[in-house]
């Protein structure tokens, strides 16, 4: 993941989330950590997991809501579009973005019958901050305009 500490999403002006949760799933530790500090600095809550089987203990011992999954497509065990699907049996509508380091035919292909947004990775702080505040806008029912 490329890491740019400029740029409106990261400044200390940016605007605060409060209240909106995010599990994060990412099977690379150093992407996942990454990722959960840009998130956390941009005021999101972050319940984050490395693997999708932990990640549905997670959802499921978790009192609130959460509003959106990020998760990275690809991961041993349980795919990232296989964790959204059993995650939205319990939460209908749930937003997810889906991370992946493949080609974005190859990620494409994969998530054809998934409503989400997919970022390529590497990708940037903006990048990033600029996806998850399109999928978590309350008009956008979590996929692309």
């Amino acid at each position: 993941m490329k890491l740019e500490t400029r740029g409106p999403g990261w400044t200390n002006n940016s605007p605060r989330h409060a209240g909106q949760v995010i599990l994060l799933v990412e099977d690379e530790s150093f992407v996942r950590d990454v990722t959960r500090e840009v998130l956390v600095h941009a005021g999101y809550q972050v319940i984050e997991s490395s693997n999708a089987k932990d990640a549905l203990q997670l959802a499921s011992e978790h009192a609130g809501s959460i509003d959106l999954l990020l998760t990275d497509l690809v991961m041993p065990g349980m795919s990232g579009a296989e964790l959204a699907q059993c995650l939205r049996h319990a939460k209908p509508g749930l937003a997810t973005i889906f991370m992946s380091g493949y080609a974005e035919t190859d990620a494409a292909q994969t998530m054809k019958s998934a409503s989400a947004i997919h970022i390529q990775k590497p990708f940037t702080v903006d990048a990033l901050l600029a996806q998850v505040a399109q999928a978590l806008r309350p008009d956008s029912g979590g996929v692309p305009a």
